[in-house]
Parts: structure tokens; sequence; C-alpha cells
């Protein structure tokens, strides 16, 4: 019981930080073609390198735990999922995290995106019982290649996490405490992509790949095949997951219930399907590719996630020319801020 509370706080931390830094990668995308830089697509990055800082020492001191590690293959079908569940994100308006953390702050419209998502998931499956298309194949990821120098790739990662902690204290609004960091209504996006690395890091440690989209996936896969079965843990901890939002939401006072049913959330049915789909396609999430499948090297990841972006680029610059709109994210200080333009 105690390695499950464990488990459950670092599903909320996760959450709580997520919500805070409004972690998107939708607006990652929107960031480079509006200003040209990529603060949030660095902090991903960051938060690959923390999770990273918890595999290598376990791999150091076990390397047999790098047998458990698995990957999938690079194949047509990852890259199609990918740009699918691109373009279904920047439908909806945001990708996994920010569908999770908008539903917290009271906007109803997601579970409509949600509903979407679970639809998606059935539709792929049916495709795919049609034999209509090739299911991922396994891989060895390239993680297990890298076991031998497991030790002084842990160094160096604890090299850089000491100067990282180092730059993020010696950087902070001075004057400010600890405690009133932690409940600072918006966290800059290098102290979110740690405390996700890291929470992250130690959930897979205890659980394996347990993401939410690849929880969501197996609840819907174990409603219609009787060969997979729902792992009751991995969706608490998606449940602890929107709880850690829940909690940010309460905490800092911008919860705005928004129920009003406008023609528009057709839209956002859309995107959930194509989200659905894509994470079956590719498999996972931009949540599952950030927090798994990049830290793994597996051999699928970066081209799924380089088209993931390519399919969020894609409907952005459409709906740019369509109506004349522009979401800009501009990030100053590790901080970004939203508009809309035009």
């Amino acid at each position: 019981m105690g390695l499950l509370l464990i488990s459950w706080g670092l599903a909320a931390i996760l959450g709580f930080a997520a919500h805070r830094a409004s972690v998107c990668t939708v607006r990652a995308v929107a960031e480079i073609l509006s200003t040209t830089r990529a603060y949030c697509l660095l902090s991903f990055g960051k938060s690959v390198l923390w999770v990273l800082t918890i595999i290598f020492p376990l791999l150091w001191f076990d390397p047999a735990l790098g047998e458990s590690i698995n990957g999938f293959a690079l194949s047509s079908t990852s890259i199609l999922g990918g740009f699918m569940f691109g373009m279904g994100a920047a439908l909806n308006g945001g990708c996994s995290f920010s569908t999770l953390a908008r539903l917290a702050d009271g906007q109803l419209r997601m579970l409509v995106t949600l509903c979407g998502f679970a639809f998606g998931v059935l539709i792929e499956i049916e495709v795919a019982r049609a034999g209509n298309v090739s299911q991922p194949l396994p891989a060895l990821p390239l993680i297990r290649s890298l076991v031998p120098i497991a030790g002084s790739l842990a160094l160096l990662l604890w090299a850089w996490a000491i100067w990282e902690l180092r730059r993020l204290w010696l950087t902070r609004p001075q004057q400010v405490r600890l405690g009133e960091l932690a409940l600072a209504r918006q966290y800059r996006l290098s102290t979110a992509a740690a405390l996700m690395g890291l929470a992250n890091g130690v959930l897979y440690l205890f659980h394996g790949p347990w993401t939410y989209t690849g929880a969501l996936r197996q609840g819907v896969e174990g409603l219609v095949l009787a060969s997979q079965t729902p792992m009751p843990i991995r969706l608490s901890l998606f449940a602890a997951v929107f709880a850690g939002m829940a909690l940010s939401t309460w905490q800092r006072g911008s919860f705005r219930f928004d129920r009003r049913v406008r023609p528009n959330w057709a839209v956002n049915l859309v995107g959930g399907v194509l989200m659905g789909a894509g994470v079956i396609l590719v498999p996972g999430g931009n949540d599952a590719l950030i927090l798994y499948s990049l830290p793994t090297f597996s051999i699928h990841a970066v081209p799924a996630y380089v088209a993931m972006l390519a399919g969020i680029a894609v409907v952005i610059l459409i709906m740019r020319l369509a109506t004349g709109a522009q979401m800009r994210i501009d990030c100053h200080s590790d901080i970004c801020s939203t508009g809309i333009s035009g």
C-alpha cells in the first residue's frame, strides 16, 4: 500500500507541474511558428534527460534491468500515427497533457475530446482486425546497447542535473521561499521538466511504461478485446495525474466551469478521434513518446515525434490561412504566455 501511495503522489506531482507550466506540444509548435524560438520544445528535451537521470543509474547498478525495456520498430504506420495524432491535437487545441489540464480548468468540451479519443481507439481496433493496417512491431530499443557505459552516462547526467538545479535556484526571483515557488501561479518550463521527468522516472521504475494515453487505450481495448485486461494500477495513476491538475486549478483559483455546448465542439470530437487512432498506430501519444520512448531510444520514437510536430504545424498553418488568426506563444525567462493575433 505504501508503494501505491507514493506512486499516486508522484503522478499527482507530474499532473500539478504539467498544469502549472501549461505543458503542450501544440504550444511548442505554435511558439516555433510565431517567434522562431523553441523554448517549449527544449523543455521536453530536458524532461527526457531527467527521466534518464533515473534510468541510467538503475542500469548501472543492475544491468539485467535493460532486458525489461522494450521498444518498437520504425515503420510507415508509426509515422502516419504520429502525423494523425499531431493533426488531432492541433484541431483540439491541445495534446495529451493540455487536454486534461483544460478539463481540470472546467472546459467541459475536453470530455468530448476524450470521448473522441476512445472512439478513435475503437476504430483502429476494428481496422486492425480487418487486416487493413499493420500492427506496431516490437524492436530492441537502443538504450540496451548503452548498458555497458551506463555508469559513465549516469555520472554525466548527475553532473548536468546538479548544474541545472543550481541554475534554477540561483535564477529564481529574489527573496522567494521554496514553499512560495512550489505554489507559484505559473511554473518555469525547466522546473516543470525536472518535476515531470523525475516523477515519471521513478514511476517507470515501479510500473513500467504507464503513461495516461496508454492507460486510456488499454481501458478501451479491455472493453472489446477479451485478450486485453485493463491494469487498474495504471488507470489509478491516470486518475492521480488528473487529481494533481485539479488541485493546481483549485489552489490558484483558476477553475471556470464552461458547459455551454457550441457547434465547434465537433472539432474537438474529430481531434480526439485522430488522437485515439494515432495512439494505436504509433503506439503512444506525445506523453508516451516524451516520457518513455525517447528516453529509452526506441527506434520509432524520433521519426514518430517529428511526424507529430509536422501534423500539428500543417493544421495550424491551414487554420491560419482559413481564419487569419494566429496563436502566439512568447517565452521569456523560461515562462510562456499565450495570445491570439490576426
